[in-house]
This record gives structure tokens, sequence and C-alpha cells, in this order.
């Protein structure tokens, strides 16, 4: 097995040079650095990362744990914080949750035994006196999409009560009174906080709240295919609906679709979140987003400042992302 050692003597320089090439500790002439890098690239040599962590109590490595990676939103939101690491020579290990807390428990303990240098963490709820014990050991952590109570640091959030009132009201200035909502989850604050946006929109345009019209259950497609379906079906028929994420309003369109309907003829509705096919969809959808690749960014960014500036102690900082409405065709007007 090829070792330093052997990448030295191809290269002509000492194992020390090697090794502040590797790690990027000392300054290397760009001769020597060069000589090294080709060295390495003939013998295909691979440094023991691992070893090196353990030996240094520090890594490159760092956890990115997201609730459904399938998601079109996830899956950008991981593109960027892979591209941005890379970019910093870390590398990104990517974790699905499935919004269950004790998967999401597991795979923090295992990136904790493997000496990550941080954690991008979008919580499903539970794991707040865990994830306080690793930020005492010193792993870095940024909240993403939704806070824990109790827990102190870092975190890049969208505006979520905002946009939810603006996608409602919206729908109200349109002239619709008859307004359903399929949300996700209150035990978390992202599903808390749609909600809560669409509550208030209503209740300030006077409209009555009716609870066959509020449709809680998770954020996933399945929900808005099946929240859909007993919508249309149910005692107060909704001539607008509001999907609270991507995979509801991926799911209330298909299962429109299935039952014969028309957007936005028999039935308007607009979403959160964005998607390319949403634009080139008949009609396109309208919707209320924020970039999910500036999300993924502003998180891995704010995490591996935090990493390299180890001995900074200014506070957590919040990181409030931008939603934007897009108007398309899926909403008609009264």
């Amino acid at each position: 097995m090829v070792n330093q050692k052997d990448v030295a003597k191809k290269a002509r320089v000492s194992s020390a040079t090697v090794s502040a090439v590797i790690n990027q500790n000392k300054f290397v002439s760009e001769n020597f650095k060069n000589r090294v890098l080709e060295a390495i690239e003939e013998l295909d040599y691979e440094p023991d990362i691992i070893a090196r962590s353990l030996r240094s109590k520090k890594s490159n490595s760092i956890g990115l744990i997201v609730v459904n990676i399938l998601s079109q939103a996830y899956s950008i939101i991981a593109k960027a914080a892979e591209d941005i690491a890379y970019k910093h020579n870390f590398n990104l290990i990517v974790c699905n949750s499935d919004d269950d807390p004790q998967k999401e428990l597991d795979y923090l303990k295992v990136l904790s035994s493997n000496k990550v240098a941080g954690i991008i963490l979008t919580p499903s709820g539970g794991n707040a006196e865990y994830v306080n014990k690793l930020i005492r050991k010193g792993i870095k952590i940024v909240l993403l999409d939704r806070f824990i109570e109790g827990v102190d640091c870092d975190i890049v959030i969208a505006e979520h009560k905002i946009a939810s009132y603006n996608a409602t009201k919206y729908l109200i200035d349109q002239g619709f009174k008859k307004i359903a909502i399929i949300c996700g989850p209150q035990n978390i604050t992202s599903g808390q906080e749609r909600f809560r946006g669409y509550r208030e929109a209503i209740n300030e345009a006077g409209i009555s709240e009716d609870k066959n019209l509020i449709k809680i259950g998770t954020f996933k497609k399945q929900s808005g295919m099946a929240y859909v379906k007993e919508l249309m079906k149910g005692v107060t028929k909704p001539d607008a609906i509001f999907t609270a994420n991507l995979d509801l309003t991926l799911g209330a369109i298909e299962m429109i679709k299935h039952m014969k309907l028309n957007i936005p003829e028999d039935i308007s509705i607009i979403g959160y979140d964005d998607s390319e096919w949403f634009k080139i969809l008949t009609p396109p959808i309208t919707v209320v987003a924020h970039t999910s690749y500036e999300y993924g960014a502003d998180a891995i960014k704010l995490l591996i400042e935090r990493i390299i500036d180890d001995r900074n102690e200014r506070e957590p900082v919040i990181k409030i992302v931008k939603t934007k409405m897009h108007i398309r065709g899926s909403v008609k007007k009264l």
C-alpha cells in the first residue's frame, strides 16, 4: 500500500512537505506543491482521512441530515451543500432521517463517532438533549428550516409564517372564501408557522375557520393526494387549496388530475416551494417560495465559517431567507 514516504520519495521532498500539502496547514512553494500533487496522482495515493482526524481530533467531514432526500427541495439543498463543501476541501456525508426522531438520533450518533467537524440538521423533533451534547463536545451545528426549542446554535430558516400568510391572502384577494390548507405536522416549527400564516390571513379577512377545510398530516406527497380526495368529496368543498410544501403540491396536483378535475376551472391551487416542473405544467403552478440552492448554500457557508474560526465566540446567527410569490396560471380570479 502506498504511503506518505512513497509520495515523498517520488516527489523528491520530505515527508513533512507531503503532510503540509495534504493537510494545508503550512506554506509550501508552488514548485514543491505541484511535485507532491503529481506524485499523489501517479501513485494513486489516498490519505487516511479517518486516522488523520483521530490523531488531530479534527476532521474535514461534515454531516447533512435532511428529512427526505427524494424531495426535489432537499436534493437541491444537498447539491448546494456538496458544491460549497467540496470547494473548501470538506467531505459531505448525507443522511436521510425520514422525519423519524429515532433515525435522526441514530445518524447523529454515527456522525459524532466519525468525528465530523460539523452537522447541518433539518430536525424532526425530540433530540434537543443530544444535539446540545454534541455542541458541548465542540461539534458545530447549523439548524436548517426548523428550530429546536432549547438548542442555541446557528439557524438558517425561511420566513414560513409570512410566506404562508402571503399565499393565503393572495387567494383571498382573488375573491376566494372557501380556502383549504394541506399542511405538515404541528410538532415541528415549519409546520406550525405555515399553519399560523394561513390562519392569520383567514381571520384578518373575517372568514370563519372551517375545520373541514383544514388538513394536517405529513409533509409527504401521500398526504397531498389523500387530503385532496377528502376535500373534494367532503361536506365543504373548497374553491382553492394552499399546499404547504413541494411534495404536498405534487400529491395534490396528481389527485386533482386523477379525479378528472381541471386547474384552475374546478379548483385553484397555490403551493409553498417551487419546482422547475411547476413552470411547464398546464397550467403552470402559482407558488410562494425561496430558492432551495440558496438555502443549502447559506447553511454550509455558516457552518464552515464556524469550523474554520473555531475560537469565534460570537452569538448564534439566525439567517432568514426571504420568499417570493411566483404568479402563474393555477389560480383564477373570481
